[in-house]
């Protein structure tokens, strides 16, 4: 797949926005993206796992979404465009997202890397 400025990448356990692309003199293609951090960072394209313009097709199960009704989801299960969550609504049903209900992800990798262990 070709990069472009603007499509969302999945590197290293976390999702990002690619804000630059350059080639180097000896034909590499390397992409800048705000880390989680905040941090800028450039980066060989060879490295990253995924890229779409669809920040729905970077979901993988377990990831934690942070819904604009500012609910949090485990995902369950992706399908097409669809986001299917561990989480049940009023009405007993689970809930379904799509790209525009989604305001930040927390991937399985980075809650991994981040939690406290309990009895560590």
């Amino acid at each position: 797949m070709k990069l472009e400025i603007g499509m969302y990448v999945r590197i290293n356990g976390f999702i990002s926005k690619i804000d630059y692309i350059k080639k180097s003199k000896n034909g590499n293609e390397y992409v800048q993206f705000k880390e989680p951090n905040g941090m800028i960072a450039h980066i060989n394209s060879k490295l990253i796992e995924k890229a779409s313009h669809n920040i729905t097709k970077l979901i993988k199960k377990n990831d934690i979404i942070l819904g604009k009704d500012e609910k949090m989801y485990q995902v369950w299960r992706i399908y097409k465009d669809y986001i299917f969550t561990n989480t049940r609504n009023e009405e007993g049903i689970f809930v379904t997202l799509v790209d525009y209900q989604i305001d930040k992800i927390l991937t399985k990798e980075q809650f991994e890397d981040n939690c406290y262990k309990v009895g560590e």
